[in-house]
């Protein structure tokens, strides 16, 4: 039994191209967390000014948005391999010229709009022609695994690579934050540079990339297991603003303080962990469709409980069993959504779904500081998981498709 839990390692043992690609990814998300905190701290050192902080994050987060759309559609024209190494390599010269910047005696703040900017493109281009390349570098019944270590390896990044930047920082100073990043980035084009060639089965036609994106979204509405995928999706994008409520939650409910709150925010993460290192099950179930429906149920109701915890610890219990059963739907529907997709389309899906995930959380952070005007913030995780959790199990009931999907699809008719 412990060995059908423990994370399947499998595609890191029998597929090279994709141990190669796993390292890549992995440096690059310490990357992109060590940014993370490199630009805030310089900005705000620059300009005093939060406004210019917000304005930075925001020109790199539109711009990530923007690199998914694009990158779907050149996923699904052009070499993935040559994608990667081309948006890596432009990335990693952005951080060059951060750092190149940053130790110039005046650094210049319309440099670091721009080059934040341009690493945010390059960053989805990037990630979604790997994410597309992803299906062929292992075996189908694999998928869930390969995804189940991806997961692992965004979650732990997320947790230590702000630290470690800002280690670098305190220690050193932003400039060689950057430096560092440059050079585990551009060091990774090793690696790729000995992929093989990873064309699209059938090349999409070179349209216009507007009417691409659409024919994406197309087949997406049109799939019965994808788009239940997308629409499951929504509900996730909702939940995405809790951590919003949670100072006001951790005050006002749980009577803590700065402390309570980085509890609360760690707590998920941990969860999450967890799950992707106990998803050994996940590859081989016979129904991964109606697993993942009865996480996200799971998911919501949590939250629900959640608003009505009124103990620092119990609250902390609950988000940690919140983040594995997200971590777990999160795991089922990458498998999904990449076994049920064709070759020719596996770019602008791959792009939709990160566009997806990465907008989910501002659209949710609005909708969720806009009710706690309104409610107390316990009230209102209340409202956000009840409505969440019944619009799941709803979902559940209709969406036949989803509910029965396996990971090993039957061509769509037609």
């Amino acid at each position: 039994m412990l060995r059908r839990l423990v994370i399947d390692v499998g595609p890191l043992r029998d597929s090279r191209p994709f141990r190669d690609v796993f390292v890549a990814r992995t440096v690059s998300v310490f990357g992109i967390g060590m940014l993370v905190v490199a630009l805030p701290v310089q900005v705000y050192g620059l300009t005093g000014s939060t406004v210019h902080v917000g304005g930075v994050s925001a020109a790199e987060g539109f711009a990530l948005l923007a690199g998914f759309l694009w990158g779907g559609v050149l996923a699904d024209r052009h070499d993935r391999r040559r994608l990667m190494l081309r948006a890596r390599a432009a990335a990693g010269a952005g951080f060059v010229l951060l750092a190149l910047n940053a130790f110039l005696p005046s650094p210049s703040l319309t440099a670091l709009y721009a080059l934040a900017a341009w690493d945010g493109l390059m960053t989805g281009v990037s990630i979604t022609a790997l994410l597309a390349a992803t299906p062929a570098l292992v075996a189908p019944d694999k998928l869930v695994a390969a995804g189940a270590l991806n997961a692992l390896t965004v979650r732990l990044g997320s947790m230590a690579s702000p630290a470690l930047g800002g280690l670098v920082v305190s220690a050193f100073g932003v400039g060689w934050n950057y430096a560092a990043a440059a050079a585990g980035t551009l060091g990774t084009l090793g690696l790729l540079t000995g992929l093989p060639q990873l064309k699209p089965a059938a090349s999409e036609p070179n349209v216009n990339p507007l009417r691409s994106v659409w024919d994406g979204f197309r087949f997406v509405a049109s799939h019965r297991v994808v788009g239940s995928l997308m629409l499951l999706g929504l509900l996730f994008m909702v939940a995405g603003g809790i951590p919003v409520l949670m100072p006001a939650f951790a005050s006002r409910s749980l009577d803590g303080g700065a402390t309570t709150v980085g509890l609360l925010f760690a707590a998920p993460a941990c969860g999450a962990v967890l799950a992707s290192l106990t998803s050994g099950w996940a590859g081989r179930a016979r129904t991964p469709g109606l697993a993942l429906l009865v996480a996200s149920v799971s998911g919501f109701a949590a939250l629900a409980c959640l608003g009505l915890a009124r103990h620092p610890a119990l609250a902390v219990a609950i988000l940690f069993v919140y983040g594995f059963v997200q971590s777990v739907e999160e795991i089922l529907r990458y498998g999904l959504i990449q076994s049920h997709t064709p070759d020719s389309h596996l770019g602008r899906v791959n792009a939709l779904w990160s566009a997806q995930e990465t907008g989910g959380g501002a659209v949710g952070a609005l909708g969720a500081g806009a009710l706690g005007r309104f409610l107390a913030p316990g009230a209102a995780i209340v409202l956000y998981g009840t409505v969440s959790a019944v619009l799941a199990l709803a979902l559940a009931l209709t969406l036949t498709g989803l509910r029965t999907a396996t990971l090993r699809p039957e061509p769509e008719p037609g």
